[in-house]
């Protein structure tokens, strides 16, 4: 009975060791996997789409897809679930179709600046096969005259807000112009035509009062032309008294 069983860990030992001599070789055949783009150029806040795939023609049951920045893992997913670093969780998002991964980062800043590698890992159908895509080298610019792109974006929107106040404000005023000037014409005749008939009212009182002075300066020479005669009528008589005496 023991040689029977030293015999049985004798072969499962053989076949164990068969298997971690063929994983390597399987593993260093590998997939020739490509990544695209090559190189991104961008400003800070902008966002970055970057692709990698592998043959077509590649029996894939189950694929594993592995994304690294200088080395460091930040998404390890299947198509069925994933893993996104905490620096990228809230700005990565990612597909695995097949023979196909995307990833798309947005908000990039200066720290995402670097070497972007994806990994493709066959699982099944075994034996695990994977391939390395060339990488994407992103280079990150700094936003220029920040403080001036500020001052402009300020003084746009000060402007649209401020040129239709302005607008209304005039055109109200023109409204409150033309009123009082369709209300002032009237006024202007009634205070024409007042005026004019005071002027009338104060001519014919002076043709009045120049009558009345011109009737009684006539019956005042009258009365004076009335007792100068009666006074020559007495001296007369008086003297016609003092002759008739002599």
């Amino acid at each position: 009975m023991n040689f029977i069983h030293d015999y049985l860990q004798i072969i499962l030992t053989l076949q164990y060791t068969h298997v971690l001599l063929q994983a390597p070789e399987a593993i260093a055949d590998g997939i020739k996997v490509s990544q695209t783009p090559p190189e991104i150029n961008i400003s800070e806040g902008s966002s970055i789409n970057m692709e990698c795939s592998c043959e077509e023609d590649v029996q894939v049951e189950s694929i594993r897809v592995d994304w690294n920045k200088d080395s460091e893992s930040i998404l390890n997913a299947t198509s069925s679930n994933g893993s996104v670093n905490q620096a990228y969780i809230n700005r990565l998002s990612y597909t695995v179709e097949k023979t196909k991964s995307t990833v798309t980062i947005k908000s990039i800043t200066r720290d995402d600046a670097g070497l972007y590698q994806c990994q493709m890992l066959i699982e099944i159908p075994p034996p695990v096969r994977k391939g390395n895509g060339n990488g994407t080298i992103l280079t990150v610019q700094a936003h220029k005259n920040t403080p001036e792109l500020r001052a402009i974006v300020a003084a746009s929107v000060l402007l649209l807000i401020l040129v239709p106040i302005v607008l209304f404000y005039k055109k109200q005023q023109k409204i409150q112009r033309n009123r009082r000037n369709t209300t002032a014409v009237p006024v202007l005749f009634d205070a024409a035509r007042e005026e004019i008939s005071e002027e009338n009212q104060e001519n014919e009182g002076n043709e009045e009062n120049s009558s009345s002075r011109g009737s009684s300066h006539w019956l005042a020479s009258s009365l004076y032309e009335s007792f100068d005669y009666f006074a020559i009528q007495n001296v007369n008589e008086e003297v016609r008294c003092s002759v008739s005496s002599r």
